[in-house]
């Protein structure tokens, strides 16, 4: 999974974003998930809180920051709403 800020007024464009990642990144490196934020959250000293978000994992019920999936039929990121969410739970859709 990839955290994202978007700049104001921005929105994320899923087949774009896929031509991008697919162009620079192997297959094995490429975000199957992405989680787009208001601001990354930092400690007290300047990192990411990455174990925070690690433990919140990417169950679209728990966390409240749009979630993104990466759709390799499709060639996009596509929001992983309630259905994408089950498939990905019980096998129909592999990751």
């Amino acid at each position: 999974m990839a955290a994202l800020v978007l700049r104001p007024g921005c929105r994320l464009d899923g087949p774009a974003l896929y031509r991008h990642v697919e162009q620079l990144l192997p297959p094995y490196a490429r975000p199957r998930f992405l989680r787009l934020q208001e601001r990354l959250a930092m400690t007290e000293t300047f990192k990411q809180q990455k174990v925070r978000l690690a433990q919140e994992g990417f169950d679209p019920a728990r966390v409240p920051d749009p979630l993104f999936l990466l759709d390799e039929a499709a060639k996009a990121y596509v929001p992983l709403g309630p259905a994408l969410w089950e498939g990905v739970l019980d096998g129909r859709l592999r990751i």
